[in-house]
């Protein structure tokens, strides 16, 4: 349920109208949280002009459009800006990494609200960076950000790529419906989340080097056979 926005804090500002501010715009607005937006798209009028009533902008842009962007408009130094980036720095923004996949449906709010964010040690609070904002959240080391970046892109999106392959592999290969491996996904899932240090089952585990060798051989001429050769390699060489 969408609340009335509040008329005692100021708009956010949010740059960009890519997938993540569309989520992020979503937000605030359950929250009850005013928000002035504007991208590249909003027509003449520049973002200092959009964020007049704004003290604090988001910057949702790709990476490599963040500091151009605040190169580009110095006016815009006397507000307090914060970019979305799990693996960028720079002293011209403050970062929040929410720690979260957004696809291209908009979520409940509880499911927003669950979010944790990830800050720079010494950087400001997230109560104060962003206001109004009921998340969690964890600061860590700046020059430990692109490691943290590194295993977040590993788990989502790589595990992504794997149940994408499995799904439409089922489909294509099989003539079996992707629904099939469901219970499969959830159950992995589960047992990740109720004990994570037991969750893997299945060859690596048992260090079954003939399985193995015969997944191998079966995936030869595969693009993934690299990926698997490549997990059981890095299983073996775990600390």
């Amino acid at each position: 349920m969408r609340q009335v926005p509040r008329a005692d804090v100021p708009p956010i500002g949010i740059a960009g109208d890519g997938r993540l501010a569309r989520h992020f715009i979503h937000y605030f607005t359950l929250l009850g949280l005013p928000v002035q937006a504007w991208s590249r798209r909003s027509g003449p009028s520049g973002p200092v002009q959009a964020f007049a009533d704004c003290q604090t902008v988001l910057l949702l842009l790709r990476d490599a459009a963040i500091e151009p962007f605040i190169d580009a408009w110095p006016a815009l130094a006397d507000r307090q800006l914060v970019h979305c980036s799990g693996s960028l720095q720079t002293p011209d923004a403050q970062s929040a990494h929410p720690l979260m996949t957004f696809g291209e449906r908009l979520y409940d709010i509880d499911v927003y609200r669950r979010i944790p964010f990830i800050l720079e040690s010494g950087d400001t609070p997230l109560p104060q960076l962003l206001p109004g904002l009921p998340n969690p959240w964890f600061a860590i080391p700046p020059e430990k950000k692109a490691y943290y970046h590194a295993v977040c892109v590993m788990a989502g999106n790589f595990s992504t790529l794997l149940w994408a392959k499995l799904f439409g592999e089922l489909e294509d290969h099989f003539a079996i419906p992707a629904s099939a491996a469901e219970p499969y996904l959830e159950q992995v899932t589960a047992n990740l989340r109720t004990d994570r240090g037991r969750a893997l089952t299945g060859p690596l585990v048992r260090r079954d080097a003939i399985t193995i060798d015969r997944n191998l051989r079966a995936l030869e001429g595969d693009p993934f056979h690299a990926v698997y050769a490549a997990f059981a390699r890095a299983y073996a060489e775990r600390d």
